[in-house]
């Protein structure tokens, strides 16, 4: 391929991962119920919107899941992937487009969690009392964090539940997200 190709399919790359990631920020916002009046959250919305309005229609109202933003980002992907196998002169199946979409949503949400948590751990440490600007990433990881801090208390005040939430994120990379992954490479 040549550079003028290459350069092109990085800019389609990165507009693709660019929507799907803003469609993934905006389900965790609905899921996390974070304040829709935060100038973040408000942006995330309308630039969205128009995006998942067609599936809104077909789809029950979203309540705390915003399953048209998660199938937005799903076709999405699915048509970076044919569009990867049009510049490429490569033909996908239906099945490799699926599970290729599927792994590339299901590895960047457990991406963002990650950085959710590595976020408000770093914002613990450095930004004190209420921040409404920090806030968004508080009410973003903490029901990510909830099921582990249940099941470990803080030892001497030090929370070591976002060690165990990103270790058990990143083997769900890893085992879960890998074998999906490996199914896909067999239909190649």
């Amino acid at each position: 391929m040549s550079p003028v190709g290459e350069g092109g399919l990085f800019l389609i790359q990165f507009l693709a991962g660019l929507v799907i990631f803003v469609l993934i920020l905006r389900f965790f916002m609905r899921a996390t119920h974070v304040d829709w009046r935060h100038p973040i959250v408000n942006f995330v919305a309308k630039v969205t919107n128009p995006l998942c309005a067609p599936l809104n229609l077909a789809l029950p109202k979203p309540g705390r899941w915003d399953w048209s933003a998660l199938l937005t980002a799903m076709i999405v992907q699915a048509l970076f992937v044919v569009l990867l196998g049009f510049l490429t002169d490569r033909s996908f199946s239906v099945g490799l487009i699926a599970i290729s979409s599927v792994t590339e949503i299901l590895n960047q949400m457990l991406d963002m969690m990650f950085w959710l948590i590595i976020i408000q751990v770093v914002l613990s440490w450095v930004s004190q009392g209420y921040n409404p600007n920090t806030a968004i990433f508080y009410q973003l990881a903490e029901p990510i964090l909830r099921p582990f801090q249940k099941v470990i208390p803080p030892i001497g005040g030090l929370d070591l539940s976002p060690i165990v939430a990103i270790i058990a994120i990143k083997l769900t990379q890893i085992i879960v997200v890998g074998s999906i992954a490996q199914l896909g490479q067999s239909l190649l």
